[in-house]
């Protein structure tokens, strides 16, 4: 579980490049390579449930892009989820807080298959809104529990592994429901979810490791209440704290834009419901891919080294979209676009984790994490959002070309940011 802090610090700097880069590929433990891998896919399946599956549906459904890109505004529990992880920190077990919400997300899932089979859209948004407070409330643990049982070091070497998981149960729900949804119907795609969570929490059950009684001390009432107030305001305390929270918003705006439009785009160039499910397949395992090579890079070449390109590579990839929105290729040119798009924006997204755990500190990892997320979810809500009508107001081609110029200020910005490990006494100039 977690190590000494003064052990947590040497192993972040190390995984951050602070002392060079590291010579020897750190070992992985197969208990750790089980529970990170199975957390993670509980974890990326409520995502994909609401932000895939849900586009899916509504894409299916024939509703507007605005009505389409308004799933962003489940991203909203996400950007909220920082007033209330202190309670994840404070009261109970982050272990206990991972499963008890798998389970209730499960039930949740089974909900809005039911509510998918209703008259009208009011019954899915009503329950979808409900499932995204419970799926952000199980982020928050399950990044927190993340954050403790690791060091430093262990934290970027699977920062890549997690990723991976996470998506690995995008394809899942992206890909293999959405084709049995296509062929069958909602009900069923929704429902095989809720199946699969359950299944996912009884095994998150087995499998995660207990924290030792030294992790597990509760605090006295008066400690919790001071406590809660200290978890934002030693977030801000860490250096350069308004650049890096710019940073944190800016990174992934213009690709949440491109993600955002790119389900009507497929749609609207003759590719269904099924063939997108086939497709979402193939691209989430490019990502996976994508995610584990920059995983890999991080922990060996370390943060300071590999942020800026990995970024920059991330973000080139987006006029790929311009390019098929012009073109309107064949189903192998879509194929080939969404491979390479998916395979830069998974390494770019290894690199964008290991520099969000670095900025969460000591004791409120948790909370310190949740409120970065928060900050990054606001980013993606807003930009997800406006999406739609952007996007019915300008056609495609200029909409993709918007989203690369937003992806701009994030790319000058990279420059500037810290890249050491908040917890470092000083930092030294990026």
């Amino acid at each position: 579980m977690a190590e000494a802090d003064s052990k947590a610090k040497l192993a972040a700097r190390g995984a951050s490049g602070e002392h060079g880069p590291v010579e020897a590929a750190p070992k992985r433990s197969r208990r750790a390579l089980a529970w990170v891998s199975t957390a993670y896919f509980g974890e990326g399946l409520p995502w994909s449930f609401l932000h895939q599956m849900g586009t899916e549906f509504l894409t299916a459904q024939k509703a507007s892009n605005t009505q389409i890109a308004s799933t962003s505004l489940f991203h909203l529990a996400v950007t909220f989820k920082f007033l209330w992880s202190p309670f994840v920190d404070l009261f109970g077990s982050k272990r206990s807080w991972v499963i008890a919400t798998q389970l209730v997300l499960a039930g949740g899932m089974v909900a809005v298959a039911f509510a998918s089979a209703a008259p009208g859209f009011t019954p899915f948004w009503i329950v979808a809104s409900l499932f995204a407070v419970v799926h952000a409330t199980h982020d928050i643990a399950c990044d927190g529990f993340y954050i403790q049982a690791l060091d430093g070091r262990d934290q970027a070497l699977y920062s890549g592994l997690r990723t991976a998981a996470f998506r690995v149960a995008m394809i899942v729900g992206s890909s293999a429901l959405v084709v049995l949804a296509g062929r069958t119907s909602w009900l069923l795609g929704f429902g095989a979810a809720g199946v699969i969570m359950l299944a996912t929490a009884l095994v998150n059950a087995a499998l995660l490791p207990r924290a030792p009684a030294s992790v597990l001390a509760a605090p006295t009432p008066a400690e919790k209440t001071a406590a809660f107030w200290a978890a934002y305001k030693s977030f801000l305390a860490q250096p350069q704290a308004v650049r890096v929270l710019a940073f944190m918003f800016l990174y992934k705006l213009g690709d949440i834009m491109m993600f955002a439009m790119s389900k009507p785009l497929l749609r609207d160039i003759g590719v269904d419901t099924s063939h997108r499910g086939i497709l979402n397949g193939f691209g989430t395992f490019s990502f996976i891919v994508g995610s584990i090579v920059g995983g890999g890079l991080v922990a060996r070449r370390g943060l300071r080294r590999t942020l800026a390109p990995m970024l920059y590579l991330q973000n080139l990839a987006i006029p790929l979209y311009v390019v098929m929105a012009v073109v309107k290729p064949t189903f192998a040119g879509v194929m080939a676009i969404v491979l390479v798009e998916q395979l830069v924006s998974g390494i770019g997204s290894a690199a964008h984790v290991v520099f969000l755990i670095q900025r969460s500190r000591g004791v409120f990892s948790a909370s310190h994490y949740a409120f970065a997320t928060a900050v990054v979810s606001l980013g993606s809500t807003l930009s997800g959002y406006v999406s739609g009508p952007l996007n019915e107001h300008l056609g495609h081609p200029v909409f993709f070309t918007l989203a690369f110029v937003a992806s701009w200020p994030a790319l000058v910005l990279v420059w500037f940011v810290p890249k050491g490990p908040a917890e470092a006494a000083a930092e030294p100039a990026a």
